[in-house]
């Protein structure tokens, strides 16, 4: 049993938002879970945004918050950018969709193509779930092979095949160096988990003995490089190259998932690190906001989808696909992103890992911080954490009054405790975030003394 309450925060987070419980108990009654997105529901209730500005949020209720969650990374220049909103209202006075291509996919794909190291052909989708599902199926497809390999704990979206061992029941998943698939969804069959195998993250020999043992089956592995579920821990070099190695002359697949690394260089991070992948699942930031997903690599494994000469060996359409107001939305995000604002965010997350971090161990309190370039993890734990299983066993109560403090303090971070740095996030938010993360630092040393 935790000896922390969250009791004051929640009384507190009720009161000061009204309209938003009463918003909640209406949807219920017509929405199923009372929202379309799991993400976006966290107890008591959400709250319910009227707008948002830049790097603020203003709710139903009239509370402002600073956004360190950036709709889960995907606004890297913040809400309502002028050149974004201006692009979108050019292109909505022309016609919002089409059934044919139109100019802005080809620059789109011209200008990605162009910054990722592993990817020379691009399609793209509305939702970096189905970028990840058709960049599976075409592994399977080119390689003539079924099984995939992903990482324990890492999400890549909410397909059959990778609802698997994301969130697990450790009692079922084995031991830590040899994990079993776990479905982590109702309605994944047995079929489907007979072709998904586990591997630990950054265990190179578990690696190693899993992909050896299944390579003749196996068509893909699949990495989220940095593990955005556990508070964004990166992969170590050594992992990467290790997977890197094992898929050469294997006819195995290394796919990254990339959909929210992407914000961290203008090649993501292979280019940061230089270990390429055979393909890229993309998302978030290349939609400028909009819905959007994204997957491409090499020109022969692309091929699988080409219909210009024969019938294409995976038939692959959407109504929204490359519509021309996500594509500009893109466009006018992605040509905003010059090298000083990845090195800015950047600098600024790292700066703020480490004031946060530095700060819990003065204060002597069971919390860190994890992270890498402009992403952050907020534990409840002092322990190191590595891989899926190190994340486990904090104090959820603990977690859930972090959360509530910091909504109360006009700060809104994922309801997982983490977070990211928008390019407009200057030093006064910043010093805000640290002051309210002392806030808590000192509620909790506080609690522990009495």
């Amino acid at each position: 049993m935790s000896k922390y309450s969250y009791a004051s925060e929640t009384a507190a987070y009720e009161q000061a938002n009204p309209r938003s419980a009463a918003r909640f108990a209406e949807a219920q009654q017509v929405l199923a879970g009372g929202n379309s997105r799991l993400t976006a529901y966290f107890k008591p209730f959400p709250f319910y945004v009227e707008r948002a500005e830049g790097c603020e949020l203003i709710d139903i209720d009239g509370n402002h918050r600073l956004d360190f969650y950036n709709n889960a990374t995907s606004l890297i220049l913040g809400h309502a950018n002028p050149q974004v909103a201006a692009a979108l209202i050019a292109q909505a006075e022309k016609g919002t969709a089409y059934a044919n291509p139109t100019e802005p996919e080809v620059e789109l794909a011209t200008l990605l193509t162009g910054q990722i190291p592993s990817v020379e052909r691009i399609r793209f989708t509305n939702s970096g779930t189905e970028g990840v599902a058709l960049a599976i199926q075409a592994a399977r497809a080119y390689t003539g092979k079924s099984k995939i390999a992903k990482i324990e704990g890492a999400y890549h979206g909410t397909s059959d095949t990778v609802s698997i061992s994301v969130v697990t029941d450790l009692s079922r998943a084995g031991d830590a160096d040899a994990p079993q698939p776990v479905p982590s969804s109702g309605g994944v069959t047995e079929r489907t988990l007979s072709d998904v195998v586990i591997i630990p993250f950054n265990d190179s020999e578990a690696a190693r003995r899993v992909i050896t043992a299944h390579r003749d089956e196996l068509a893909a592995v699949v990495v989220e490089p940095v593990m955005a579920g556990i508070g964004y821990v990166q992969a170590d070099n050594a992992f990467l190259e290790t997977l890197r190695e094992l898929c050469d002359g294997q006819n195995v697949l290394l796919i990254y998932d990339e959909v929210q690394t992407f914000r961290m260089s203008p090649g993501g991070l292979q280019a940061t690190v230089d270990i390429v992948p055979d393909m890229t699942c993309l998302g978030k930031i290349i939609g400028g906001g909009m819905a959007v997903g994204g997957f491409g690599g090499r020109a022969d494994i692309m091929s699988v989808f080409d219909a210009t000469e024969h019938a294409p060996v995976i038939p692959h359409g959407g109504t929204f696909n490359g519509n021309p107001m996500t594509m500009q939305a893109g466009l006018a995000t992605m040509r905003q992103l010059s090298q000083d604002v990845y090195d800015r965010i950047n600098e600024y997350g790292t700066t703020l890992r480490h004031q946060l971090d530095e700060m819990a161990r003065h204060y002597d309190v069971p919390l860190s911080v994890t992270g890498t370039a402009s992403f952050f993890g907020l534990q409840c734990t002092t322990q190191p954490i590595r891989d899926y299983r190190s994340a486990q066993g904090q104090d959820k109560v603990l977690q859930q009054k972090l959360f509530l403090h910091f909504l109360n303090n006009g700060i809104y971070i994922s309801n997982k405790n983490s977070g990211n740095i928008s390019a407009l996030i200057g030093r006064e938010e910043m010093d805000r975030f640290v002051e309210v993360w002392e806030s808590f630092l000192v509620k909790v040393k506080s609690e522990e003394a009495s």
